[in-house]
């Protein structure tokens, strides 16, 4: 009995990621900040969020994007995307009102999490497994104490990033290639099937910041 409880659950998951990928998205605005971030973080995010709808009108996720991100000149690889960025950096936050997933296709409980930058491991086993190396990972919000800019080593994020998603990976969104503009926001779907919120930032000292976040889609393979 225990066996055909756990197939259903994973038969479930499945069926649940599959019909989320093959779904159509749209961008709706929210007007209001996400409850249940710390004090401290809420006044870095910008007024407006967005939500991402499907087309039975379920809302897949609501994300959250920082109104300044601070640029200390040390970009996180020299084939970075995202120069501006550095390891650990806040980038924005993310809501899922729902079971959602991450690239990988695992699991993320209903919940809202900090979303921090970091970059693919550079090894066999990661080659060719995101367009770009740059992601953000998901990191329960209840349990992010780390300043908004703080730098963390890569072992110090996805230990973070675990209690996401309950196993021994991280939960990752990966970023999309810098849009060319993005001075409204906007969710487009690339050759790849992924669904892109492209929105823009202000790196510090005064910079336009666009990010292209991969909300709905996942890894090939």
């Amino acid at each position: 009995m225990r066996f055909r409880f756990v197939l259903l659950i994973a038969v479930f998951l499945c069926f649940h990621v599959t019909a989320s990928l093959a779904a159509s998205y749209k961008l709706e605005a929210v007007s209001s900040s996400p409850e249940g971030l710390s004090a401290s973080l809420k006044p870095l995010l910008q007024p407006e969020g967005y939500k991402i709808v499907n087309d039975q009108g379920a809302t897949w996720c609501q994300v959250w994007i920082r109104k300044e991100i601070a640029n200390a000149g040390k970009p996180a690889s020299p084939d970075a995307k995202y120069p501006a960025l550095h390891l650990g950096q806040l980038v924005g936050v993310m809501k899922f009102d729902g079971a959602g997933s991450d690239y990988r296709g695992q699991s993320i409980k209903p919940g809202l999490y900090t979303m921090r930058y970091c970059l693919i491991l550079q090894d066999g086993n990661h080659l060719g497994a995101a367009p770009i190396l740059d992601f953000v990972l998901l990191v329960p919000a209840g349990e992010d104490s780390k300043e908004a800019d703080a730098t963390l080593s890569t072992e110090e994020i996805v230990a973070l990033s675990r209690k996401a998603s309950g196993t021994n990976h991280p939960a990752v969104i990966n970023l999309a290639p810098p849009p060319e503009a993005a001075d409204k926001a906007a969710l487009e779907k690339d050759d790849s099937d992924h669904w892109v919120l492209k929105v823009k930032s202000q790196a510090k000292p005064a910079a336009a910041l666009p990010i292209g976040i991969i909300v709905v889609g996942r890894a090939e393979g």
